[in-house]
Formats: structure tokens, sequence, C-alpha cells
């Protein structure tokens, strides 16, 4: 538009990445999700070895998925520290799941408000009349604190969209408090994080989400403003864009957002469980 109110694409599946960028920085997010430019290459000290970690969490997320639907896995090719995570994982004692469906890599699709918010796990795992944990594995070098994990957008948005999709893939009403989340660290094995559930956090899960993008919805392009927090620059390859690249290049993060609309904008969704209105 040439009014400066484009708006969302058609269709747009918000997400915990989408919603994560809009909270650091809502230029960030139009230029990304909107204005779909290009992610640029990534401009940290050591791009080679950013990019050597990504494919390793790609690799290390195939082989687990490999694994739970019964196939087998050929890590012997893989470098050290591959072979170390992959090792980490089968000594993990993984009994405590629930162990009457478990799906690996599920994208589900729930309406709220209006509007549908896309998820995808690394593992649901879900039992008749027990316990529903949606699982997801991280290969951060550090365990943050479970206050942290907590509050993360991507905890918020699983748990809420897994509360209104359980029910469907159950075949029975689920409610809150039967669900969790379990963060396991490839790295630090021995100190997984669980992030329970209950009716008042899925209420409050609700009204924040739904708030969120709707304020996003109806923003024109004006109001998707830089940040003020200059700290969220540092790491991000758009800085050129907003005059900010005179700030010092940092190492991008330890683990990047692999998989997200970019992955999911070239999947065919017909067949993914979406909750109905």
């Amino acid at each position: 538009m040439s009014d400066g109110t484009r708006g969302l694409p058609e269709g747009f599946l918000f997400s915990q990445h989408s919603l994560n960028t809009y909270s650091r920085c809502k230029r960030r997010f139009w230029l990304r999700y909107v204005a779909r430019l290009p992610w640029p290459v990534p401009e940290g000290d050591d791009p080679l070895e950013y990019e050597a970690h990504l494919e390793r969490g790609r690799v290390l997320h195939q082989w687990i998925q490999r694994h739970l639907v019964g196939l087998s896995v050929s890590a012997e090719a893989a470098d050290e520290q591959l072979q170390d995570w992959w090792q980490r994982y089968l000594s993990f004692d993984w009994s405590m799941l629930p162990a009457g469906v478990r799906e690996p890599e599920l994208p589900v699709i729930v309406p709220l408000g209006g509007h549908r918010l896309y998820a995808r796990y690394d593992l649901a795992a879900l039992e008749a009349g027990g316990r529903c944990v949606v699982v997801d594995w991280k290969t951060l070098g550090s365990v943050p604190s479970p206050s942290t994990m907590e509050r993360r957008v991507q905890t918020r948005v699983y748990l809420y969209s897994l509360a209104r999709a359980a029910s469907t893939l159950l075949g029975e009403e689920v409610a809150p408090q039967r669900i969790s989340m379990l963060y396991w660290f490839a790295t630090r094995p021995a100190e997984p994080v669980w992030v329970g559930y209950d009716a008042a956090a899925f209420q409050a899960d609700a009204l924040r989400l739904e708030t969120t993008m709707t304020e996003i919805a109806r923003q024109p392009e004006a109001a998707f403003s830089r940040t003020e927090r200059l700290g969220e620059c540092v790491r991000c390859n758009y800085r050129t864009l907003c005059e900010r690249d005179a700030l010092p290049a940092a190492a991008p993060a330890a683990e990047a957002d692999w998989l997200d609309e970019d992955l999911a904008a070239s999947l065919d969704l017909s067949d993914v469980p979406e909750v109905p209105y």
C-alpha cells in the first residue's frame, strides 16, 4: 500500500518467533514478516562457527525425530560435539514422559481472537486421562533459570496452544493443569527445566497473546518503530537499514530460530491439526 498502512500478509500465522521478534523490536518484525526482506548473512565474530552450530542443531533434531519414529540413526560420521549430544539424548531417562501418544515435530494451528497461532513441537507426549507434555530440545551453551524459561514467549505459546490442541489430538477434554512443558538441554542434560500450567495461566496467556496479535494486525507501517534498546541492534543484521550499522558486531545468539515461518511457509499446512473456532 502506498499510504503506509500495509498490513500483514494474507493468512498470516503468528508464532513464538514472530511474537518474540515484535517484543524485541517492532521494526525488525515489519522488515522480516511484512516486508519479508531476506535475512542477511550473520555478522558475528565467526560466522562459520555460527553456521556449524546451526547445522548441528538441525541434525540433532532430525536424529531425534528418526529415533522417535523407530528409524535408524548413523552418527559415526558426525563430529565429536554432535556425537556427544546424541549420546546424552540416548542416555537420558525419557520414561517420565506420557507414553500414550508421542508425536515428534508436530505442527498445530489454533485460533485466537480472529487470528491464527502456529506452533511446531519437537515432541508432544500425551496420555488419555493423564498428562500432556510438550518437549523442546535445546543446544544452548548455558541453561537459563527456570523463571526465565517460564517467561519465554515460546513457553507461553506452546503451553497455550497445546491446551487448545490437546483435546483434538486425544479426543477428550484436557484441563490446563494436565499440561506441562519440558526443556531438555543437550549441553546440560542433567538440568532439564519443567514449566507447569493451570487455568489461571491459560486465561492470562490467552489475553496477552490475543492483545499482542490484535495490536500487530491493526498497526500501520509507521507504528513499527525501531527499538530504543540498542543492545538488541548489536545482534540484528537489519541494523544497516535502521542506520545503526556503526554499532560493534557481536557473536550471534547461541541458538537461532532456524525453524519458523520461513519453514512453515514452505510446508503443506493442509494436514496440520487446526483447532476449529
